[in-house]
């Protein structure tokens, strides 16, 4: 599968993840409330990281629409009647994952050869 279709299936992923009404998700005791974060920003590392791939020397095009994707997602959560409201620390934490996904992927294609296509590098 290309890197661009992981990308694609990574973000309707991430939407439908989103959606899920409130009521349907499992209790979590108040200490593991960070859980949700690290999912965030687990979900975003995955964001960044395949749409770099996917678009090789675009990533401040990906770190930019990955803040509007974070935005967006929360701004939809509290449009819909799905028992959710938007968490700016959830988008907070998104943009986290953001950040280390773009940079792992600008680390990995620094690390192949320079003659390799999928690199996005050419020397």
């Amino acid at each position: 599968m290309t890197p661009t279709r992981l990308a694609v299936l990574w973000t309707v992923a991430i939407l439908i993840a989103c959606s899920v009404p409130g009521p349907a998700l499992p209790e979590t005791p108040q200490l593991s409330l960070s859980i949700d974060k690290w999912i965030h920003v687990a979900m975003f590392i995955g964001f960044g990281g395949l749409w770099s791939l996917a678009a090789p020397g675009r990533g401040w095009a990906v770190f930019a629409a990955g803040v509007a994707y974070a935005v967006g997602i929360e701004l939809w959560q509290g449009a819909l009647p799905i028992g959710r409201s938007p968490d700016p620390f959830d988008a907070l934490a998104d943009v986290v994952g953001l950040v280390a996904g773009v940079g792992l992927a600008a680390l990995a294609r620094r690390r192949r050869p320079s003659n390799d296509p999928r690199s996005g590098v050419s020397r």
